[in-house]
């Protein structure tokens, strides 16, 4: 019975099961059932009805692409310019005040940037990539700085040019610490994603754009709106379980 109330799964089974009953706690002492604080009874009920649909289907699918094209567009240029940081000093010190900027500037803000930019279509996709880039740019950076004087000194010797020193020698060894951003960055950047399509107001499929439209068309029921938001919940708790499963057989060492 011990080792069963230890496990990890039954753990986070029961912390599954906490927070439910903590919704439904609030949901009675606030008390309007959907004008407010709908409670989770209510909000699974139409969560199944919108798994019957094939637009929510459409709207995950659309956030996740979306999302997954900033993400991989801040995976390359984060990774360029770390790898040039991580090798040189001065040229870290040259995209420090960028990089300190990046990551200072409120989230909103961007977002009504890049609308007038790029579009509303597009405005969630440069914020994934901006909000992500910093991250992962870490991370490659401190993994390249963070190899041994010992290591860097035989490559020198070996006499291997900067792109081999670096493809053969220092990226394998900085992968730890690359691993480690791009499984950081990778939930926030769906968080992202849909805090951008609500505020945005795209009319393309999405889940935010489905949260906004569910909001919209009825402001006195906010169940839909639970709906919606507990199916991205549930996307993001896969990805954290995901993300738990990586760390443990690429960074256990």
């Amino acid at each position: 019975m011990k080792k069963f109330i230890s496990n990890n799964k039954t753990a986070y089974i029961l912390g599954i099961l906490l927070l439910i009953l903590l919704w439904q706690f609030l949901a009675l002492l606030i008390g309007e059932r959907t004008m407010v604080f709908p409670g989770p009874f209510e909000t699974f009920k139409y969560t199944l009805s919108l798994l019957n649909k094939s637009y929510t289907y459409r709207c995950i699918f659309a956030s996740l692409g979306k999302m997954f094209l900033g993400y991989f567009l801040a995976l390359i240029l984060a990774f360029i310019f770390g790898v040039i940081a991580g090798n040189s000093t001065y040229l870290e010190k040259v995209f420090a005040p960028t990089m300190t900027a990046l990551r200072s500037i409120p989230t909103a803000s961007l977002v009504y940037l890049f609308i007038v930019l790029a579009g509303f279509k597009l405005a969630p996709m440069y914020l994934v990539l901006l909000m992500s880039f910093p991250i992962i740019y870490e991370g490659v950076k401190e993994g390249i700085k963070n190899i041994s004087p010992d290591i860097i000194g035989a490559t020198k010797l070996d006499g291997a040019s900067y792109l081999k020193d670096n493809i053969r020698v220092k990226i394998p060894l900085a992968k730890p610490y690359f691993l480690a951003s791009m499984v950081s960055s990778f939930s926030l950047s769906f968080k992202i994603q849909i805090m951008a399509e609500v505020i945005t107001g795209a009319s393309t499929p999405g889940i935010g754009s489905a949260i906004l439209g569910a909001r919209s068309s009825d402001p006195t029921n906010m169940i839909p709106v639970f709906s919606y938001s507990l199916i991205a919940i549930v996307i993001m708790l896969i990805i954290d379980l995901l993300s738990q499963v990586f760390r443990k057989k690429y960074l256990s060492d």
